[in-house]
């Protein structure tokens, strides 16, 4: 399903709901990947843990199946923003990398706010920003694949296009005879001859 809504800088797009989501599974999975292989060096190659974001610093309980998990939602929420955002403001991927950035800082600060050690401190924020810059990074670039130009007849008034007859060749209450790159090629044909006939007028068609 797609959503007609007002363009950014490009004239009037709408919004492809499948490609979108489409991505946003893919970014899910992805992003679940991710959090498998993190916390699998972190637990097994460095033996250290992942803290929770409570100030009392507990270990994430099975790490294993709990982080991909959180990663997986976390990808599918930042879908519905996006979406959201693409339906409703301009510049949508700009303000979706803001916000998500901002909501991974504080998931930061809670982490290193948290009591531990500060390897595990240090370990935990590393995978937890390596999940949420990937997903802004790949739902951002999902986020210009999921839209394309208004068609004819959607959108807002169906009166849809792309402007550039308005910029190039002038409006549309041109008159027909007008000059212009549909004009008759041979409407000025009677003067232009008429002007180098070196006979003068001679009555008739070219009178």
């Amino acid at each position: 399903m797609s959503y007609p809504q007002r363009s950014w800088d490009e004239g009037e797009v709408e919004v492809v709901g499948k490609r979108l989501w489409a991505g946003g599974v893919a970014t899910a999975v992805v992003a679940a990947g991710i959090a498998i292989v993190g916390v699998l060096i972190l637990t097994n190659v460095f033996d250290l843990g992942i803290q929770t974001a409570e100030r009392s610093g507990a270990l994430v309980d099975n790490a294993i199946t709990i982080i991909p998990v959180c990663a997986a939602i976390a990808a599918l929420a930042g879908t519905a923003l996006l979406h959201l955002l693409l339906l409703t403001t301009p510049r949508p991927a700009t303000f979706f990398s803001a916000l998500v950035v901002l909501a991974l800082v504080v998931l930061l600060l809670q982490v290193f706010l948290a009591r531990g050690s500060v390897v595990d401190h240090i370990a935990t924020a590393v995978l937890y920003a390596a999940i949420g810059l990937a997903i802004i990074s790949m739902l951002s670039g999902v986020s210009r694949t999921a839209v394309r130009p208004v068609t004819a007849g959607s959108g807002w008034g169906g009166r849809q296009y792309d402007g550039r007859y308005d910029q190039r060749y002038g409006s549309y209450d041109q008159p027909y005879d007008q000059r212009g790159p549909y004009a008759d090629p041979y409407s000025g044909q009677d003067d232009r001859t008429t002007r180098h006939d070196p006979r003068g007028p001679q009555g008739g068609r070219w009178s």
